[in-house]
């Protein structure tokens, strides 16, 4: 709508995921060599966690299409699965011919499948987004599936991108908590990469420098976007807006009042200056520590370590549950 007004080829700020204009912050740098780890690595399981708008969907468009050639996947991106349906979608994607939807039946015949496609050394990926939505049923078929044993060892490797409840979820299977190798969280970007993305994406869509927004201007757009890239899309789309409406060449600090007001965004906290990176923790085998990956806030922190107590407080009582039940038993 505003493109020719500002001399732009394409759109910088549409919501609709496009890995052309991935910003390579030095945390999506390190989550894409992560998932580009789990292809690689003989028990390559990797969770990408981050909260709605931190850019997931953008780094899996990008990981299938550094893929290309090199290595086999799956790629499931609708998650409200039932039970066997987690299969069905991998046996449609592969080709497979089945008759039965049974469960075994399925899980032969990927398997089978598998062995055929890895013979080579060719990596296979199971790459999830939005798994936070699975079921414990479809997080206990994913370890099924991830046990799939070939010449070379395991032959699927999995990539999980979620949002930050994701973590929990795996948690409560502690035998796929075992198998996770890698749990990296995207936090919001800093101040400085918050201008370097605006830039950036301001320089794919045609603009070889950025003279619509200041730094005073980006500084109140990181401020209430908490350095998350689809809020700043927002933001920066609605300011567009303003200038084009108004017939102005670019948006004025005062827009920003009308903006923020029109998109009901939060008001920023006192220091929103997070951590640009996020800590990583490899699962040890025992598998006795939970996956996490440190938070960028310390309210963060606090919630969950009260969640895991109380998850931890739950497994005492059932325990304690499971003792009375058999002593009355006998």
């Amino acid at each position: 709508m505003y493109l020719k007004h500002f001399k732009l080829k394409r759109h910088p700020f549409q919501m609709k995921p496009d890995d052309d204009f991935l910003y390579m912050s030095s945390q999506h740098s390190r989550a894409l060599v992560f998932m580009d780890y789990a292809a690689w690595n003989p028990e390559g399981f990797v969770i990408i966690s981050g909260e709605i708008g931190s850019g997931k969907t953008t780094l899996v468009k990008r990981l299938l299409r550094n893929y290309q050639g090199k290595v086999n996947n799956f790629h499931i991106a609708y998650t409200n699965l039932e039970s066997a349906e987690l299969f069905y979608y991998m046996t449609k994607q592969a080709g497979i011919q089945i008759t039965d939807q049974n469960k075994v039946t399925m899980l032969y015949a990927l398997n089978d499948f598998l062995k055929e496609k890895t013979k080579n050394g060719t990596p296979f990926v199971l790459v999830i987004d939005e798994a936070q939505n699975l079921t414990q049923a479809n997080l206990e078929d994913i370890r099924l599936l991830a046990g799939l044993e070939g010449l070379n060892g395991p032959m699927l490797k999995v990539v999980l991108l979620g949002q930050p409840e994701l973590q929990l979820n795996v948690n409560r299977v502690p035998q796929l908590r075992q198998r996770v190798k890698l749990h990296y969280h995207l936090n919001g970007l800093g101040e400085e990469e918050t201008k370097g993305y605006i830039e950036y994406r301001l320089k794919i869509a045609g603009l070889t420098r950025n003279l619509l927004f200041d730094d005073a201007m980006i500084k109140v757009i990181f401020q209430y976007s908490r350095g998350i890239p689809r809020l700043i899309n927002k933001i920066c789309d609605a300011l567009l807006m303003c200038a084009f409406a108004d017939e102005r060449k670019k948006p004025m600090i005062s827009d920003l009042d009308d903006v923020l007001d029109e998109l009901m965004l939060d008001e920023p906290v006192s220091d929103p200056e997070q951590e640009p990176a996020a800590s990583v923790e490899e699962v040890n085998n025992a598998g006795t520590q939970p996956i996490a990956a440190v938070p960028a806030t310390i309210d963060m922190e606090q919630i969950s370590g009260y969640l895991e107590r109380i998850a931890k407080a739950l497994e005492g009582i059932e325990r304690k549950i499971d003792v009375l039940a058999k002593e009355r038993h006998y």
